[in-house]
């Protein structure tokens, strides 16, 4: 079973598109070790400084009912137009129109496996949109139960990208 596991992260890793990805991938899984997945606490910032400001920390609320806005990078926040920290996804009206969004995050609550998706990234100051990936990993205890959620994201076009 952990082989398999194993060999599915090898061939998600390869569908990754940016060099910040696959090092916070190989991050994760060094963290994590024979666990089905890191917690909050072996993740520490200081060895992630030039990933920041890409990064969101989401807190899994009522197992996966909610989720709110733990930390959001500045690039992420400027990139949306606000910072979001302190609310929870259902306050704003993206997720609304969008539920497949929290539906992909509610996804990694489940399987606690990590997950790469495209979707469209809204800023709401400017009125423009720009194409991102998004690579959510999971952050829980020890018997694998997800209670929070690491995200990435890649900004393939527009003023945000970079790599």
């Amino acid at each position: 079973m952990a082989r398999d596991a194993d060999t599915r992260l090898v061939e998600f890793r390869q569908r990754l598109g940016g060099k910040d990805q696959r090092t916070l991938l190989d991050y994760w899984q060094a963290k994590r070790g024979a666990r089905p997945m890191p917690s909050r606490a072996d993740i520490d910032p200081a060895e992630l400084v030039p990933l920041l400001s890409n990064l969101m920390l989401v807190d899994v609320v009522e197992g996966g009912a909610r989720f709110r806005f733990r930390l959001v990078g500045t690039r992420v926040a400027r990139a949306s137009g606000e910072d979001r920290t302190g609310r929870f996804f259902d306050e704003y009206a993206f997720f609304r129109a969008y539920p497949s969004v929290t539906e992909q995050y509610r996804q990694v609550v489940a399987s606690g496996e990590p997950m790469l998706a495209t979707e469209i990234f809204f800023n709401r100051e400017h009125g423009t949109a720009y194409d991102v990936e998004r690579l959510l990993l999971p952050l829980g205890r020890e018997e694998g139960q997800t209670d929070m959620l690491l995200a990435h994201f890649r900004f393939m076009r527009g003023p945000f990208s970079r790599e």
